[in-house]
């Protein structure tokens, strides 16, 4: 079991520096009541699968109407502790019109880490005055706050070039540590090789950046992202372990049974395998330190860039054809490398 804060034995940094931030909705991930809507229960039975994914963080997005005393929530907080994970809070605060204290004292007086907090900005300090009272939790939001989140890499697109832009204007931000976002946007409800392609290559590439990242319940396993559909965790059929209950499931496409955790699991090539070796490798690899990238020359739509400080490359081919890796070992790749080319569509790591 990882300690809480394992994070921080590089340096003396705090624990959300390089952290792993999973959000989930509560009421799309786990029913463990059987009424066909997630509930706290429902997540801290799962809490084992996010400690094997490598979390550092639940962020609980849906839980603004829930009861931050309620002993569920208390449960929740002491397994996922115990669990060496955090607790924050997805919450729309909005201080031209919401009293913060009203909204986030009472969270806070129960132990939760921090919010993702939006609308992001604070022009009264409102938001920051009663934050003052709790100076070890931590913020995640646009602007000044802990990690200034980061959503440019999924708006750029499957081009090098202007990631390359992304990546290079977020970096050369003073005083902010990035929290990189990377959920898919798109309203496909299916998946295949071909749309898979980008997804994989763009995960590892967000885990190659200095900063944190904010991933999305489901974008894991090569989801979409922009539909809240319930988890698939196990069976054939919709709705695939998220809940006992009966009814209409018909939201659930039945393809995705392919791409359950069940299923993922069992298959190394599988995209959730991709996110857990990724993962790992991130958090266990002395290669990856280092606040800043350098880039190499790297042919027509592909980028290469290394933290520096470190041996680590990260290699991108966004061109219809194989091009030259970057000298080194190859440690992991989005689709399966053979010799000394980067297929078409394809992320690597070297060392």
């Amino acid at each position: 079991m990882r300690a809480a804060g394992a994070r921080s034995d590089r340096g003396e940094r705090p624990w959300w520096w390089d952290a792993v931030c999973y959000q989930v909705d509560v009421g799309t991930f786990a029913d463990a009541d059987g009424d066909g809507v997630g509930d706290f229960e429902g997540l801290r039975g799962r809490l084992g699968y996010l400690e094997l994914l490598g979390v550092d963080a639940v962020v609980l997005a849906g839980a603004a109407g829930l009861d931050p005393s309620a002993q569920d929530f208390a449960a929740l907080l002491a397994e996922a502790r115990g669990s060496g994970m955090r607790v924050m809070l997805a919450l729309d605060v909005d201080p031209a019109r919401d009293d913060p204290a009203a909204v986030l004292e009472p969270w806070l007086a129960n132990g939760v880490d921090g919010f993702h907090l939006a609308p992001r900005e604070d022009p009264t300090g409102a938001v920051e005055s009663v934050l003052a009272e709790y100076p070890d939790r931590v913020v995640i939001g646009a602007g000044s706050w802990h990690l200034s989140f980061n959503l440019d890499l999924a708006i750029a697109g499957f081009a090098a070039e202007p990631l390359r832009k992304v990546i290079t204007g977020a970096l050369a931000t003073p005083g902010r540590r990035t929290a990189w976002a990377m959920a898919s946007r798109d309203t496909q409800r299916s998946r295949d090789a071909a749309a898979l392609t980008p997804v994989r290559s763009m995960a590892l590439v967000q885990l190659a950046l200095p900063g944190a990242v904010c991933l999305r319940h489901g974008e894991e396993l090569g989801l979409p992202g922009t539909e809240r559909i319930p988890m698939p965790w196990e069976g054939e059929k919709p709705p695939f372990g998220f809940s006992e209950a009966s009814g209409d499931w018909s939201s659930i496409p039945a393809d995705w049974a392919a791409f359950t955790v069940e299923a993922q699991l069992e298959d190394e090539q599988s995209t959730l395998s991709l996110y857990r070796h990724a993962l790992e490798t991130r958090i266990s690899h002395p290669a990856f330190t280092g606040d800043e990238v350098e880039w190499f020359g790297a042919p027509e739509d592909c980028f290469a860039f290394r933290r520096v400080g470190s041996d680590l490359i990260c290699a991108l081919n966004t061109s219809a054809a194989p091009v030259p890796l970057p000298p080194g070992e190859v440690l992991l790749s989005s689709r399966p490398v053979e010799g000394d080319e980067l297929p078409p569509g394809t992320a690597a790591w070297l060392v």
